[in-house]
């Protein structure tokens, strides 16, 4: 995606609009800056994230702005997503260098967590994974109902996804197998590979090639359909019940971390309402809520689903290798 301008977000300092984060926020900022007044690089704080970078910026610049806390970040690529990150977090887990890692996801955390890399996180906000038709292509009611229905002959190399060993794909695939079962799923993943369905770098890349007419249908998350539909491209979602996922953002304290101070502060920041509402116009996330208890979406266990995920990703591995 290309680079949102920078400012988006309003950062007048001087009127105090983003320190909304109590007394807890003050103390902390405060004890931090006198630790770090000897540090020649200044207050900061070292950030992995593998949220888009046109809706990250903004947050740290805000952040920046309102505290005078600079952030160094590191962000993820379109392919390998946050999956990068975390080996880098692995390797780097006896000798800490970041402080807080934000995801666009939740599975990559959940397994960092798991792991003992990451101490603590929380989740915010949601946005959904979707799957999109070409309106020039093929009609709402021509559209399959259920991904069940990809795998049959009329489809055959229409259907695109995203490599589905990273970031949200893999989440969905996985979330499918623990609801559809074991041996369902493996016969779906082995019916998609025998349709010969494409597998792309990443959900803008799905985005892309259903806009373009070169696939009709796809699987992909809410925030690229949006940047789709700005540009013009004829693309619609079509609701399949049960079968599509929401995906909260995640963001968690590295454990060792150099500034755990400043970070708990800016995952406090982070899930302040201002900054929330700001990623829910700029369409990073769908809602700002927490996702509902009670819809007709799919509601992985995360404890199982992590138990479960090697079998899985091995024989994705193995189906939709390059």
């Amino acid at each position: 995606m290309n680079r949102r301008s920078k400012g988006e977000f309003s950062t007048a300092s001087g009127s105090g609009t983003w320190i909304t984060l109590g007394f807890f926020l003050i103390l902390a900022l405060g004890s931090i800056s006198c630790r770090q007044s000897d540090d020649p690089q200044g207050p900061h704080i070292i950030i992995y994230t593998s949220q888009d970078q046109i809706h990250a910026e903004p947050v740290f610049e805000a952040f920046g702005a309102a505290t005078g806390i600079k952030v160094k970040a590191l962000y993820d690529n379109e392919s390998a997503k946050s999956m990068g990150l975390a080996k880098r977090l692995a390797a780097e887990s006896r000798r800490p260098v970041c402080d807080v890692f934000w995801s666009n996801e939740s599975l990559t955390m959940q397994q960092l967590s798991h792991q003992g890399i990451v101490d603590s996180f929380d989740s915010f906000g949601y946005r959904m994974r979707v799957m999109i038709i070409n309106t020039n292509a093929i009609t709402p009611q021509q559209a399959p109902d259920s991904l069940h229905q990809w795998v049959e002959p009329k489809w055959r190399e229409k259907c695109v996804m995203a490599y589905p060993l990273f970031g949200t794909t893999a989440t969905h695939l996985l979330a499918l197998r623990q609801k559809w079962g074991a041996l369902s799923w493996s016969q779906w993943c082995q019916g998609l590979k025998e349709n010969e369905v494409r597998i792309v770098d990443g959900n803008s890349a799905v985005v892309r090639m259903v806009g373009s007419g070169d696939a009709w249908i796809g699987l992909t998350d809410s925030d690229d359909l949006a940047v789709g539909l700005s540009q013009g491209l004829p693309l619609m979602s079509i609701d399949l019940p049960g079968e599509l996922c929401p995906i909260s953002n995640t963001v968690g304290i590295v454990k060792g971390a150099p500034h755990p101070n400043l970070a708990r502060s800016f995952a406090m920041f982070l899930r302040d309402s201002k900054i929330l509402d700001s990623m829910v116009q700029s369409s990073a996330l769908m809602s700002a809520q927490t996702i509902p208890e009670t819809s007709n979406w799919l509601a992985p266990s995360w404890e199982t689903l992590i138990e479960q995920s090697a079998e899985g990703l091995e024989q994705m591995r193995f189906l939709f290798m390059r």
